[in-house]
C-alpha cells in the first residue's frame, strides 16, 4: 500500500471538507451582513448541498473516461477559494455563485480522490478508504473552529481566510503527486479500456439507495441531535453540543475500525452486522429518558453507523470495476450531500408533531438499510468484497 500517498489524499479530503463543514458558522454573518430572512439564508445550505448532488456523478463519469489527477488538487482549491469569496461577495447573489464554486470544487474531488484511493489501497482497500473517508470527517469537524477564528477575528472579510488551508495542500499536493502521477498513468492520460469484469448495475443501484438512506439519517441525526438534547431531554445547550461531539468522535474511531474488521471477516458481513446492531440501538436511544443512557448509546450507535463507510464504497467500486469515478462520486460523494436534502422533511416532522416524532422516525431508517444490505448480491469483480 502507498501508506503517503493514501495519507496525503486523507489530508486533501480534510482540506476540502473544511469548507462544507464552516458553512452554518458563516451564516449568522452573512444574515446579517446583507440583511437576509432565515429563508434565504437556507438557500446557501440547499444551493452548495444541491450543486454537489448534481455535479459529483458528473465528475465520477469524467474521472472514469479521462484519468485527470488534476481535477482533485483543482477541486480542493477551488472548494476553499469559492467559500473565501463568500465574505468579500459585494451581493447575496454573487455570495451564493461563490458557495456554487465551492460545491463545485467538493463534487471535482471525490471522485478522482477515492478513485487514487482504491488504486494505492493494494489488497487493504477498505482500511485505506476508511482512512481516506476520515479526511472528510475531520474536515467537516475542524470547519466551525477554522471559520470561527477567522470571522470573529476578521469579520465577514475573515471567510478569506479559509482559503489558506485550500492553497496550502494543493501547493503540497502539486510538489509531491507528480511522480504519482507518471506512475499511474495509461494511453496518455486516457483511462484503462481493458474490461475489469462486468459492472453489476443491480447491485450498483441497491448499493445506492442504501447509501442514499443511510445520509437521510446522518445528516438528520447531525441538525436535530443538539435540539432533542435540549427540548426532549431538557438538557443545555452545552450538553447537546458535547452529545454531538461524542457522537462525531465515536463516527471517528468506527470509520477507522470499520476497514479493517471489513478486510478481515468480508465487506457484506461486516456492513449487515454494522446496519442491524444499528437499528436495535437507535430507536431504543430515541425512546430513552435518561440523558445519561442517551449519552452513553450514542457512542456504539457512532461507532456502527459509521464503521460501514469505507466498506460501502469500496463495494460500490467493485460492482462498477469499470467505472470506479462514477461509484465514487455516487457513494463517498453524493451519498453524503443528499440527505441535507431531505432534512427539512423532519422538520416539518418536528414543527407539525412534535420533535421526538421525528427523531423516532428516523430511528426506524436504519431498517431499510439493514434490508437492503442483505439484498445486495457478492461482486464478480477482481477487486469484489468476500
Amino acid at each position: 500500500m502507498k501508506y503517503r500517498s493514501a495519507a496525503l489524499l486523507t489530508l486533501a479530503h480534510a482540506a476540502t471538507d473544511i469548507n462544507q463543514g464552516a458553512i452554518p458558522v458563516l451564516l449568522p454573518f452573512f444574515i446579517a451582513q446583507h440583511n437576509l430572512t432565515y429563508a434565504a439564508a437556507a438557500v446557501i445550505v440547499f444551493t452548495t448541498t444541491l450543486v454537489s448532488t448534481i455535479t459529483q456523478p458528473v465528475f465520477g463519469i469524467v474521472a472514469d473516461r479521462l484519468s485527470r489527477p488534476w481535477l482533485m488538487p483543482f477541486g480542493v482549491l477551488l472548494a476553499g477559494v469559492g467559500l473565501s469569496c463568500v465574505g468579500l461577495a459585494p451581493s447575496y447573489e454573487t455570495g451564493l455563485i461563490a458557495v456554487a464554486l465551492s460545491g463545485i470544487g467538493v463534487a471535482a474531488f471525490h471522485p478522482e480522490g477515492a478513485r487514487l484511493a482504491n488504486r494505492f489501497a493494494g489488497d487493504k482497500k477498505a482500511t485505506i478508504m476508511s482512512i481516506f473517508a476520515t479526511g472528510g470527517q475531520l474536515g467537516f469537524a475542524i470547519g466551525p473552529l477554522i471559520a470561527s477564528f477567522a470571522l470573529i477575528r476578521w469579520g465577514i472579510k475573515g471567510t478569506a481566510f479559509l482559503a489558506v488551508p485550500a492553497i496550502g495542500v494543493t501547493l503540497l499536493i502539486a510538489l509531491i503527486l507528480p511522480g504519482l502521477w507518471r506512475y499511474h498513468s495509461v494511453d496518455g492520460g486516457k483511462a484503462v479500456k481493458k474490461s475489469q469484469g462486468e459492472d453489476a448495475w443491480a447491485g450498483f443501484l441497491c448499493l445506492s439507495i442504501l447509501v442514499l438512506f443511510r445520509s437521510v439519517i446522518f445528516y438528520g441525526i447531525n441538525t436535530f441531535l443538539p435540539l432533542f438534547w435540549i427540548n426532549v431531554l431538557q438538557q443545555s445547550k452545552t450538553a447537546g453540543a458535547s452529545a454531538l461531539t461524542v457522537f462525531f468522535a465515536s463516527a471517528v474511531v468506527g470509520n477507522l475500525i470499520g476497514g479493517r474488521v471489513a478486510d478481515h471477516v468480508g465487506f457484506r458481513r461486516a456492513i449487515l452486522t454494522e446496519f442491524a446492531l444499528v437499528t436495535v440501538l437507535l430507536p431504543i436511544f430515541a425512546y430513552t429518558s435518561n440523558p445519561l443512557w442517551a449519552m452513553f448509546l450514542l457512542i456504539p450507535i457512532g461507532l456502527m453507523f459509521s464503521a460501514s463507510v469505507g466498506p460501502l464504497v469500496v463495494l460500490g467500486q467493485s460492482y462498477l470495476p469499470n467505472r470506479i469515478g462514477l461509484a465514487s462520486g455516487v457513494t463517498l460523494g453524493l451519498a453524503f450531500s443528499f440527505g441535507g436534502i431531505t432534512t427539512p422533511v423532519f422538520g416539518w416532522i418536528g414543527d407539525r408533531h412534535g420533535l421526538h416524532t421525528a427523531i423516532v422516525v428516523l430511528s426506524f431508517l436504519p431498517i431499510i438499510c439493514t434490508g437492503l444490505t442483505i439484498l445486495l448480491p457478492k461482486p464478480k469483480a477482481a477487486i469484489a468484497a468476500k
